[in-house]
């Protein structure tokens, strides 16, 4: 999903950015994607953490570290696990939630990705509870996308584009952007994974 959207992602950046979002994120994800065809993993911590590190090591600018910090915290907190379910998933967003915040210095409502991955988590945790795997991501999705969009609405309050103050309103934050296209990514693989109900 990334790559199919590098342009859309580097226009967003542009406008408010450095312009170069798209394209590293597209370079850190196919490297991960090489790093994971070349080992093998006793565990799905083992996996994330090696993901993370990847972008920690090759990815430039903020979103190497927010992403790549984000896998780590993930990994870590799911270290043994060989299969996830439902509240697996929610240990893992939650922990890239609580590091992006805890590196980015973030919060709800300063225009950055916490505005697509907090409304997301809040919304899992609470549909978790009464619906399956794959309503459960659905619902929380929707909310992700709202918050991405509400973005637009919002003036920067951390990162590159806080300096332009009023004139970083009108646009959709890249980070937010791409936060919600890899949670879509995630959704439509769940939607093809046989069993992913629980």
């Amino acid at each position: 999903t990334i790559e199919d959207n590098v342009d859309y992602l580097t226009e967003l950046d542009a406008k408010i950015g450095d312009g170069d979002h798209g394209v590293n994120m597209s370079k850190g994800f196919k490297m991960i994607k090489k790093k994971l065809s070349t080992e093998v993993f006793s565990d799905i911590g083992e996996m994330l953490i090696t993901s993370g590190r990847v972008l920690l090591d090759q990815i430039g600018g903020a979103m190497g570290p927010l992403y790549g910090g984000g896998l780590v915290s993930a990994g870590m907190a799911l270290k043994g696990k060989t299969t996830i379910a439902k509240n697996d998933l929610y240990i893992l967003f939650s922990s890239i939630l609580a590091s992006v915040k805890s590196l980015g210095g973030a919060k709800l409502g300063n225009k950055t990705m916490v505005d697509t991955l907090e409304p997301f988590v809040v919304e899992y945790k609470k549909q978790m509870k009464k619906n399956d795997l794959i309503d459960t991501f659905k619902k929380a999705l929707t909310k992700a996308k709202e918050g991405m969009e509400s973005t637009r609405n919002m003036i920067s309050k951390v990162g590159r584009s806080s300096r332009l103050l009023e004139r970083s309103k009108g646009h959709i934050d890249v980070g937010a952007a791409s936060s919600y296209l890899i949670l879509k990514s995630f959704y439509k693989y769940l939607k093809n994974m046989k069993g992913a109900k629980n």
